[in-house]
């Protein structure tokens, strides 16, 4: 390492994930559009649906659009659900 070369543990994977869910909802998470996506982050952050819509400039009725696509592409029923999904991929950035 202080020659610069990188180390890295005998056991490490190269970035493949360990857990088969986080695996799966990594894939499906990828499916997202980048609108979805940053959707899904704003949903992350408490926003409703007419804050999301007045920050990207677009309707209501967009977002209720883009939020019907998340909640069926990330396999779940509810805001809520969705974010928890996106908690899970960040603590499975963390650990």
């Amino acid at each position: 390492m202080l020659e610069g070369d990188i180390w890295t543990p005998k056991n490490y994977q190269g970035g493949q994930e360990q857990d088969p869910d986080v695996a799966d909802l990594i894939s499906r998470l990828r499916t997202l559009t980048p609108q979805q996506s940053r959707v899904l982050g704003m949903l992350g952050e408490g926003l409703l649906n007419k804050q999301i819509a007045y920050e990207l400039s677009v309707s209501e009725a967009t977002i209720k659009a883009h939020v019907s696509a998340i909640l069926l592409k990330l396999k779940v029923d509810s805001r809520t659900q969705a974010v928890i999904q996106l908690g899970k991929i960040n603590m499975a950035m963390v650990a």
